[in-house]
């Protein structure tokens, strides 16, 4: 390889890394106010730059690059800050790798491409810990707590949690919205004590108010795509979708989908049963965190389990139980048996 090519493939591989990394960056340091992931970001892009010799710049030849005009489909397309930190990661590790192999070519210091490389790993898993849309795909069992369906929804949900539900939605259609607002906060605080994510039901006002870490909206509510300018990139959204086509259309905006009702439920009386099939239908195009809904309880959690695409979600099973931590951890234990023996 001549010295042209090789200072065209530094000189390329350096900037690619360094725009991943300035986008990390600015997620941690605009979207999630984490000053220690911004500066370890920014001091990567500094380590990245200083590896490269600098006399690399000299060859760069954008206009004669053969792959410039090479693009991917989904480039235009990043539906949450979860995608923007997964690409920009990408772009960043690979970039560091083609750089590592560079120096060694050439004689230089690719151990440092090599340990920058193994730290952008490490924080773009610190990074996608801060966000709720991403700690979905941990959360296997999702509780509802209904109001109508227990006496004290704050101790309900700290006990869910407890049990192993990884997200807790505060369900109150009777409540205005002031009413809920108050109901919701100390919901959160509890939920956010015992280490789970929070979700308002509907409000998307009192989602924003109280930086929720999701909030959940049905066919008849606001547009997801509205929902995120109110709520901004930071919250998780969810939408109920009851067909195949509202699945497709909701994965276009929302974080996670709730697939149902699967059986008669009280709390959606008004809704007709989807059954099982509904998850058969849509179980192979489904991107995000999917969560079957409605009527569930452990025996029918045990005969559905294997059809389930990500997860479940209960509201009696757990809202109505005489221990409703004991039965998030039954619950749980059905959903992932090899976690729970």
């Amino acid at each position: 390889m001549s010295g042209r090519s090789l200072g065209r493939l530094l000189d390329a591989n350096a900037n690619r890394a360094a725009e991943g990394l300035r986008a990390l960056e600015d997620v941690a340091r605009f979207l999630l106010d984490d000053a220690a992931a911004a500066a370890t970001a920014k001091e990567l892009r500094h380590a990245v730059r200083s590896a490269v010799p600098a006399g690399a710049v000299a060859w760069r030849d954008t206009a004669g690059d053969v792959g410039e005009a090479i693009k991917a489909g989904d480039e235009g397309v990043r539906a949450s800050p979860v995608a923007v930190v997964r690409a920009n990661a990408a772009r960043a590790q690979e970039a560091l790798r083609a750089l590592e192999e560079g120096l060694k070519l050439g004689g230089g210091a690719w151990r440092q491409a090599e340990a920058a490389r193994y730290r952008v790993y490490r924080l773009e898993s610190d990074i996608l810990s801060r966000l709720p849309a991403w700690r979905l795909w941990q959360a296997r069992l999702y509780v509802l707590v209904d109001i109508t369906l227990c006496d004290d929804p704050v101790a309900v949900a700290a006990a869910a949690v407890r049990g192993g539900a990884g997200v807790v939605q505060l369900r109150a259609k009777a409540l205005g919205q002031r009413a809920y607002r108050e109901q919701a906060a100390r919901v959160q605080d509890a939920v956010r004590g015992a280490g789970g994510l929070f979700v308002v039901n509907d409000h998307v006002a009192v989602a924003r108010a109280i930086e929720a870490d999701g909030i959940h909206v049905g066919q008849d509510d606001l547009d997801p795509h509205d929902v995120r300018a109110v709520v901004g990139p930071r919250c998780a959204i969810g939408v109920s979708a009851h067909t195949p086509t509202q699945a497709v259309a909701g994965q276009q905006a929302a974080d996670y989908l709730g697939l149902g009702p699967m059986f008669a439920t009280t709390t959606k009386p008004h809704e007709p049963c989807r059954g099982p099939e509904l998850l058969d239908a849509v179980r192979a195009g489904l991107r995000i965190p999917s969560y079957a809904i409605g009527g569930l309880d452990a025996a029918r959690l045990r005969e559905l389990r294997p059809r389930l695409p990500h997860g479940a979600a209960v509201a009696a099973a757990v809202c109505r139980a005489a221990d409703p931590e004991r039965a998030a951890a039954e619950l749980l234990a059905i959903l992932v048996p090899d976690e729970h023996p």
